[in-house]
């Protein structure tokens, strides 16, 4: 039987508790498991599936003792180590209600600590998963230490697939993070679509540097590897930020069949190659990796192309690209381009390229409608509404109508569909409307970083009234040019690929560190914004006279920003 066709039947999950059974399955598999960097540069620690089995059984002890059982709510600061990876398993094994959550570290404010303390707070959570060094919570949350305990006996709650297996959030790309519940049968039947959408075999290789508190990290990278039991190479998202290179390094060095990225990625690492790729004897080989999944953000055509062409000498091929839709409330893909498909680029009226994220995985439905809630025709601007699969039934604690009329969940999301495929435009909140024509924030946001001295991911475009405000960062080979020079480029750039001129004046230089980000790595547009318009945003030296406050004082101090991008007047009641 061939292993690609045969995976999915043998990895099928018992029908009343799916996920105990792909932890007990970990048992006594020595050979394959997950291999742990602490650099990239370095030798891996090697952990084995058996290992891991036996790291979960000795948290479920450790954990049970400390009253940890059905129900409990425990917070888990998911940082990259097989440490807290078997305490995820063994909170589900224990039947726990856990929340995965971005952990804190020596680079944590004060606004991170008091977010999780937030959290403890708001959703009665009890115990929180901490290592011995790290500064408890809160007086009423009781810290777990999932360090250096191993068992080999392991006693599983009782449990149905309609049980939690635990709560994620939300990307908050234009709002709070939302938790999301994760119930064990939706999170098995995904993994099961997943490994046989990619024809994952125990035999191939993942790699990852995404981090485990965010879904794609979560779910795509790790999830799916300890399903299938196949080897899966770890990094944490920081040394891929220290060490792009080092990312595709170990691509090629582990001879990689799989890995996965948000778009950032992608231009990261395009904009980190500098002079390597023209070392003759670099010995990178990329002819074994076939899924190379991109999510997240609307992908810059041009760029994502450009970072395959200056791969493919060490045969990267372009099929390999998997652009692909998804959400934490669908637990994570929706669609995805085909394995062997080259990634389609569809060019609309205006000129502007979008990529294609492929069609519906198995379950899902679709349909893109008008503002009125009418279906739109093939190839019209619409609303991406979902249901089926493995959608989830709300946000957890939140009775707010997760679905509308139709039973149809709104995304947010605008995108064009052409023959069964989804391509994305962007978020209905991120619209810029100019002359009748609608455009959207990451189309002018790539416009800009076409321009060399723009510093890549570091742009943010928005829309105040009938104002399109710019704010870049500029790298250093921007120094020797005068204020009005590097306007005039990123404006006849913009005007270049959109047909629209973004007036100087309305293009600001930012300081370092003033764009957010959610953990996917998405602009927090909205935020920004309102920092922009309340003067907390820091411009860089060349702009310090050309503060936000003559914008602000144009439209008016009582306006806010609206859905859509705009402004409207602040009622002062």
């Amino acid at each position: 039987m061939d292993k690609r066709s045969g995976i999915a039947k043998e990895l099928a999950p018992s029908v009343d508790d799916p996920i105990s059974d792909v932890i007990r399955r970990l048992a006594g598999e020595t050979t394959h498991g997950i291999y742990l960097y602490r650099a990239l540069d370095e030798d891996p620690t090697f952990c084995s599936y058996d290992e891991l089995y036996r790291r979960v059984a000795g948290c479920m002890e450790r954990f049970r003792a400390e009253e940890v059982g059905s129900g409990t709510r425990v917070l888990l600061p998911f940082d990259t180590s097989i440490e807290v990876v078997a305490a995820l398993l063994a909170l589900i094994g224990l039947g726990a209600l856990t929340f995965s959550v971005k952990p804190l570290d020596a680079r944590s404010g004060k606004d991170a600590r008091a977010y999780l303390t937030m959290l403890c707070q708001r959703h009665r959570i009890t115990h929180a998963v901490l290592r011995p060094e790290s500064d408890a919570l809160s007086p009423s949350v009781r810290s777990l230490d999932p360090s250096n305990v191993f068992a080999r006996a392991m006693t599983f709650a009782s449990a149905r697939k309609t049980d939690v297996a635990f709560v994620q959030f939300s990307s908050g790309s234009t709002s709070s993070p939302k938790g999301v519940p994760i119930t064990r049968g939706a999170l098995a039947r995904h993994l099961d679509i997943l490994v046989t959408f990619d024809e994952r075999t125990q035999e191939d290789v993942y790699v990852s540097w995404l981090p485990l508190y965010h879904d794609m990290g979560l779910v795509l990278g790790l999830l799916t590897s300890v399903y299938a039991r196949n080897d899966l190479h770890l990094s944490s998202p920081f040394q891929f930020i220290r060490n792009p290179t080092g990312w595709l390094d170990l691509l090629s060095q582990r001879r990689a069949t799989h890995t996965a990225t948000p778009y950032f990625g992608v231009s990261y690492c395009l904009d980190h190659f500098g002079d390597k790729l023209g070392d003759e004897g670099l010995a990178w080989n990329f002819e074994a990796l076939r899924s190379f999944l991109i999510g997240s953000d609307p992908t810059d055509v041009d760029r994502t192309y450009a970072f395959q062409e200056r791969l493919s000498r060490y045969g990267f091929k372009r099929a390999a690209l998997l652009p692909a839709y998804g959400m934490a409330e669908a637990v994570l893909v929706v669609t995805a381009t085909q394995l062997l498909d080259e990634p389609r680029a569809h060019t609309l009226p205006d000129g502007r390229k979008l990529i294609s994220t492929g069609r519906l995985l198995p379950g899902f439905e679709a349909r893109v409608t008008r503002e009125d809630g009418s279906a739109c025709d093939d190839g019209e601007l619409g609303q991406i509404e979902l249901r089926g699969g493995t959608m989830a039934e709300g946000y957890f604690e939140d009775d707010t109508p997760f679905y509308n009329g139709d039973g149809y969940f709104e995304t947010g999301d605008l995108a064009y569909r052409i023959k069964d495929e989804l391509i994305i435009a962007g978020r209905a909140g991120d619209r810029i409307k100019v002359n009748g024509q609608t455009l959207f924030s990451n189309d002018f946001e790539f416009a800009a970083q076409a321009v060399p001295f723009v510093k890549p991911g570091r742009v943010v475009v928005f829309q105040i009234e009938d104002r399109i405000i710019v704010l870049a960062q500029l790298a250093s080979e921007a120094s020797a040019l005068t204020t009005s020079d590097v306007q005039h480029e990123i404006s006849q750039a913009m005007a270049r690929r959109l047909g629209v001129k973004v007036p100087a004046e309305n293009i600001r230089f930012i300081a370092p560190g003033q764009i957010e980000k959610t953990t996917s790595g998405k602009m927090r547009r909205r935020s920004i914004a309102q920092s922009f318009l309340a003067g907390r945003i820091k411009m860089a030296a060349r702009s310090a006279l050309s503060s936000a406050a003559r914008i602000v004082e144009t439209v008016g101090s009582q306006s806010k920003l609206v859905q859509g991008g705009s402004l409207e007047q602040q009622s002062t009641d």
